[in-house]
């Protein structure tokens, strides 16, 4: 094989290469977008739960109770 030969391949073989690494690059980078996406709408979703169990707690419902009864006397 000639020495051009030889050059040749291996630029088109870089070139191939550098393509894969930066499709590879821009699939990680979409991939932790969407991550990023998930994981805010699960804190947002973690919050609303921990509202919900906060209003379920016992204390909390016998203590709306008692205010309510408190703002009927007044």
């Amino acid at each position: 094989m000639d020495t051009a030969t030889a050059i040749s391949l291996l630029t088109i073989n870089v070139i191939v290469l550098s393509a894969v690494i930066l499709v590879l690059l821009i699939i990680v980078i979409v991939l932790m977008v969407k991550l990023n996406k998930v994981v805010s709408n699960m804190h947002e979703v973690t919050q609303n739960v921990s509202k919900a169990t906060e209003w379920l707690s016992p204390v909390k419902v016998f203590s709306e109770i008692g205010n309510l009864f408190r703002s009927f006397k007044k």
